[in-house]
């Protein structure tokens, strides 16, 4: 189609004429938050490439990363809302909040600047909490340290932590992919063990049974593995150190048990170890503290806002329902499309999406030293979008100022770590750079890296809450079970990967051809997927690659609000 409307068509874009110019500015997908040189023409971004020798992310990004400056424009987008509307609810509901209600503020990528402000606000009104969705916990993993690494399902080689970081070390450490399906990561890895799907924790714990020296045999028929094949691992991971055992992406119990063998293995203060935060104004210190959604009392939450603006961590919205007061709560969700949260919310409020917003970027878990650094707007962003963190401000009554430049300010003024600067390549002491000419390096692109401590201990491993309630279920009513592969999010790519299936769509599952003619249904079928959760209708496609047992789910939140990873699911005939 596109040869036929390549000359004169009127809807074809018509690149702007003027002056070829580069930016610099950092990636705000994901924590990873990689360096990006952008290339403009008259002031458009049109193309974005990684910074080469940056000391972090050494000049690689992600295919997302490399099309994020489709994002304003796609298809889903959400560019106006009832702003007015939704503070005026907020300020009654807070208003007749009741002596065991609670106004909350749902983060989904703590460790921001941004997520300072809300635990000021829910410190500065009645009953506020601050409750923090994945890490916020004070360990980072050292990769450059490891000799042997098992990632329990974990794409280690796919976007996980740095990807430049993780491809820098790659060839110092012995990976080992213990996976029902061979993913990219476990094509790369040294060694891929074809466990069944869903026995992920089983294998862990004849790890730490055999490490303790008890019999395995449980293990061996939970994963399909010979006992004798899971002896040789643990050995293999005691002998060959320091080890590290990346995993817990299914549930908390998961993570507790990664926890559990990288305590057995003598990880922690070697390949995991403490870190300290970027330094932040006194007067920000007088803030609420972080919770998980787990500790918060059942039909207590009079006010939700929710911060989904930044790609992050998603809890299905049958962990969070439970949590709103029964009659009439208020549920704002602040995000620029409404395929999220804004789904159950009453108001869905418009925001700014990278690369039009100025924010910082929190650390990676692969990042051992402190940073900060923020992705420069390289679009104006459209009339109409709010800062979420300026609305939630006023609506909880905190006069806010420039806070990223008060958190470049306080950085500063410890004097500690370094500055690197894109555009020439060069690192310099933070106290050897004046403040105004710090704050304007960063506005440039630059990053801030603290110093590098020598390796200890960290005080405790945070497990990071958000284990689904539809996790149980009958294995025989439920024959399968939920693995969760990534969607695309750029309209251009979201557009080749629906025309060559390189990818699962927002709604299609795989299964292997078994399956599928147990399930009656053939590929490019409409079926539905089944959890204890709830139920939604999906295509399906036959793939001989997908283990037997599985069932591969894209990650998106209609899908996840019914279906996590390791969730028992089956698909039916619609």
């Amino acid at each position: 189609d596109s040869a036929l409307w390549s000359e004169n068509w009127p809807g074809i874009p018509r690149p702007a004429r003027g002056a070829i110019t580069a930016k610099y500015t950092n990636c705000a997908l994901c924590a990873a938050g990689c360096a990006v040189r952008a290339r403009c023409v008259a002031e458009q971004p049109v193309s974005l490439v990684g910074v080469a020798g940056h000391p972090l992310s050494h000049g690689a990004m992600c295919a997302y990363g490399l099309a994020g400056h489709h994002l304003p424009y796609h298809p889903a987008r959400v560019t106006r809302g009832p702003v007015e509307e939704a503070a005026t609810a907020v300020a009654g509901a807070m208003a007749r909040l009741g002596a065991n209600e609670r106004v909350a503020v749902l983060d989904l990528r703590p460790g921001r600047t941004a997520s300072w402000t809300y635990r000021r606000a829910m410190a500065a009104v009645k009953n506020g909490v601050y409750v923090a969705v994945g890490d916020v916990g004070n360990s980072a993993i050292d990769l450059t340290k490891a000799r042997t690494v098992l990632s329990l399902s974990v794409p280690l080689l796919e976007g996980w932590g740095t990807p430049g970081n993780v491809i820098a070390a790659r060839a110092g450490f012995h990976l080992i992919q213990a996976e029902a399906v061979e993913s990219r990561t476990a094509a790369m890895a040294d060694q891929w063990l074809r466990i069944k799907a869903g026995s992920e924790e089983a294998l862990g714990q004849g790890i730490l049974l055999a490490l303790g020296g008890q019999s395995t045999a449980a293990a061996a028929e939970a994963t399909g593995i010979p006992e004798q094949q899971i002896l040789a691992l643990a050995s293999e991971l005691k002998q060959n150190g320091p080890a590290l055992v990346v995993g817990g992406a299914g549930s908390q119990s998961a993570a507790q048990l990664a926890a559990q063998l990288n305590d057995a293995l003598g990880a922690l203060g070697r390949t995991i170890v403490a870190r300290r935060d970027a330094p932040v104004p006194d007067g920000w210190k007088k803030a609420a503290p972080a919770v998980d959604l787990a500790s918060v009392e059942d039909g207590s939450i009079r006010v939700l806002l929710i911060d989904e603006s930044a790609p992050g961590a998603y809890l299905p919205w049958s962990d969070v329902e439970p949590k709103l007061a029964p009659d009439n709560p208020v549920v704002v969700a602040l995000g620029w499309t409404r395929e999220g949260y804004g789904r159950h919310a009453q108001y869905l409020l418009p925001t700014g999406v990278y690369p039009e917003v100025a924010e910082d970027i929190p650390r990676a878990v692969d990042s051992v030293e402190a940073v900060f650094r923020m992705a420069v707007p390289l679009v104006q962003a459209p009339q109409g979008v709010v800062k979420p963190e300026e609305w939630i401000a006023k609506a909880a009554g905190l006069q806010v100022g420039d806070t990223l430049r008060e958190r470049a300010d306080a950085i500063h003024k410890a004097g500690r770590g370094t500055l690197f600067t894109y555009a020439d390549g060069k690192s310099v002491a933070t106290k050897d750079v004046k403040t105004d000419d710090f704050w304007k390096a960063l506005q440039a692109g630059a990053c801030w890296m603290d110093e590098v401590e020598p390796a200890k201990r960290p005080a405790a491993v945070k497990v990071a809450a958000g284990a689904t309630r539809q996790a149980a279920g009958s294995a025989n009513d439920l024959p399968l079970v939920a693995m969760l592969t990534e969607a695309p999010s750029s309209p251009l790519l979201s557009k080749i990967y629906q025309e060559s299936n390189l990818k699962l769509g927002p709604k299609q599952v795989a299964i292997h051809p078994d399956e599928a003619r147990a399930a009656g249904v053939e590929d490019g079928a409409r079926a539905v997927l089944e959890t204890l959760a709830g139920r939604i209708d999906v295509e399906v496609r036959v793939d001989a690659s997908v283990s037997r047992g599985a069932v591969l789910v894209a990650r998106r939140a209609a899908v996840l609000d019914v279906c996590g990873a390791g969730v028992r699911a089956k698909v039916v005939r619609a």
